[in-house]
């Protein structure tokens, strides 16, 4: 029997009748797309919520360079002497979440990266540079009282 892959279109052979994906890349793509859920410790995700603060903070590794590689997109921009990384400039939804599990308080913020300096009184360490992401506009707000 032929079918259409649910997630990505492509036709494959269906070894069942109510098969939906055409690989198990697939089915996981499709039940894990959305929006990219952070945890954040609860001084900052306040200091975000009230305005105060409008970047958020990752240290530039491989398991970062790969979630934001993956959700925002990049390429290399080789017109210069050295290689550098270009963002792309698209701003994506990123819920911001304090603490582990559902039921904790949490809001949705459009965001941009970009990689720069962060600032000390938000959280950064002097001479550091990190994935910034700047928030943009909150909204969607859950179980944050008040």
């Amino acid at each position: 029997m032929r079918n259409t892959c649910f997630y990505c279109g492509c036709k494959f052979d269906a070894v069942r009748s109510d098969q939906l994906f055409c690989s198990k890349s697939c089915r996981y793509k499709y039940h894990h797309r959305g929006d990219l859920i952070l945890p954040i410790k609860g001084k900052w995700f306040y200091m975000i919520l009230s305005g105060i603060k409008a970047e958020e903070y990752r240290e530039i590794k491989p398991y970062w360079e790969k979630r934001f590689g993956k959700y925002f997109g990049r390429f290399y921009d080789f017109s210069g002497e050295t290689p550098t990384i270009v963002w792309n400039k698209q701003k994506k939804d990123i819920v911001f979440r304090n603490g582990y599990g559902a039921d904790k308080p949490e809001f949705t913020a459009e965001c941009s990266i970009s990689e720069d300096y962060g600032k000390e009184e938000w959280g950064a360490e002097k001479g550091t540079k990190y994935y910034v992401l700047k928030i943009h506009r909150i909204y969607n707000k859950k179980n944050v009282g008040g």
